[in-house]
């Protein structure tokens, strides 16, 4: 009877094994023949290259031409998206005069990282970062690499090509925060803010209200105001996409952007421009807010395959972890088991490995723009470990290029 019991239950786990690889396998043949027409259009809106070269934009130059806000949107880790966000960056400079990088940075901090820019002194750098809300680029190689590399560009720029960054972010260093206001209470012989006190706000908020009663210089009214403003975000326990908005907006309208562009590099989530997972991201409350952006935006989000992206080992199930402190996982969206994004293959039927590429989405005659396309915007997968990724708004042009990456390394760790 065990053995009867035994062979039955053998037998439909060797079925339900095979129907789920004859339905994966149809999957993928359904969406080769259907992707033919993608793959054709793909074909005229490309630029490819390899892993140790750099992009002519010449493919996306027209729309940064024509729109003022250039988001790109990252995962967090890799090696490759640092080198580009910095080349873009370059281009974006010197070709379009864009002097503003706005970021994941809480205010203070990018206050922090535009001394580094002027100096040179990697104190200031250090820490920016200690406390960074991207918690891969803490301790990492290539994230602090491409800092560096921003200030030796920019220490050879004219004055009239200088740029800046900006923090729209909520405050993720309020010891950073407090240690910048103790600067200024210093200077005019107040009593300094004691670092316990970031447990009671009330100190905080008192100082900078006592600053701000004695200050008649705009910027530094601005700049006290809008950290006052923040403090009050963190006490409230406003959400943070709101927070992002919040201060992208009065940032915009204190600097006078209408007649300006502006760079900003986030992560993925945030560029895009309706809603995701029911959820209205940075993007999408700029396109729907009276800043005079809905249709001058162009975002930009990346995808994977055959890539390696570093985690925090605390962040894994024991299995995965590799050393105490990080983990160098592989991350592919066409791997069925984690992430399986339809029509990624068209991608890889176009493209070569190790390369990196822009794809243009909204071209002339450009089928990812019908509603009914389900390409790039439907995610699969087997196992939940990865996070959900759903597009809401159907038939809504969320992003309007991808970059796309073969075999990206991981963003080193610091030895």
């Amino acid at each position: 009877m065990i053995k009867k019991v035994f062979k039955i239950l053998l037998k439909t786990i060797v079925a339900v094994i095979l129907i789920a690889f004859i339905s994966y396998w149809l999957f993928l043949g359904w969406e080769y023949i259907t992707g033919e027409k993608y793959v054709r259009y793909l074909k005229n809106n490309i630029e490819t290259t390899s892993l140790d070269k750099t992009f002519s934009y010449k493919l996306i130059d027209k729309d940064i031409e024509k729109n003022k806000l250039i988001l790109v949107g990252e995962i967090h880790g890799f090696k490759e998206p640092e080198k580009i966000d910095f080349n873009f960056f370059k281009h974006l400079n010197s070709k379009f005069n864009i002097k503003n990088y706005i970021a994941e940075f809480d205010f203070v901090q990018s206050i922090y990282l535009n001394r580094f820019l002027k100096t040179g002194n990697k104190e200031f750098l250090n820490k920016a970062l200690k406390n960074w809300g991207v918690i891969q680029g803490r301790n990492n190689q290539d994230y602090y690499t491409k800092y560096l590399n921003f200030y030796n560009y920019n220490k050879n720029l004219p004055d009239n090509k200088k740029f800046r960054f900006i923090g729209v972010d909520n405050i993720h260093d309020l010891e950073l925060t407090i240690s910048y206001l103790n600067e200024i209470l210093k200077s005019k012989g107040f009593s300094l803010i004691k670092l316990n006190s970031k447990d009671n706000y009330s100190e905080i908020k008192n100082s900078i209200k006592k600053l701000v009663s004695i200050n008649n210089e705009p910027e530094n009214s601005f700049t006290l105001n809008h950290i006052l403003k923040n403090i009050l975000f963190l006490e409230n326990k406003i959400s943070r996409e709101k927070v992002l908005f919040e201060n992208f907006k009065d940032i915009y309208n204190h600097y006078s952007f209408r007649n300006e562009k502006i760079y900003g590099y986030f992560g993925l989530f945030h560029i895009f421009q309706y809603k995701v997972n029911n959820y209205d991201y940075l993007a999408s409350y700029i396109r729907k807010s009276n800043l005079g952006l809905k249709n001058k935006i162009v975002s930009i989000s990346y995808l994977f395959v055959d890539c390696k992206m570093v985690v925090e080992s605390s962040a894994l199930p024991s299995f995965m972890r590799q050393s105490e402190k990080y983990s160098r996982v592989p991350v592919s969206y066409d791997n069925i088991v984690f992430m399986y994004l339809y029509g990624i293959r068209d991608f890889k039927r176009v493209t070569n490995k190790y390369s990196k590429s822009i794809i243009k989405l909204n071209g002339e005659n450009s089928p990812y723009k019908k509603l009914n396309s389900n390409r790039l915007r439907k995610a699969y997968k087997l196992l939940s470990t990865a996070g959900n990724l759903e597009f809401n708004e159907k038939g809504k042009e969320y992003v309007q290029y991808n970059i796309f990456i073969r075999n990206s390394d991981w963003a080193e760790p610091m030895k």
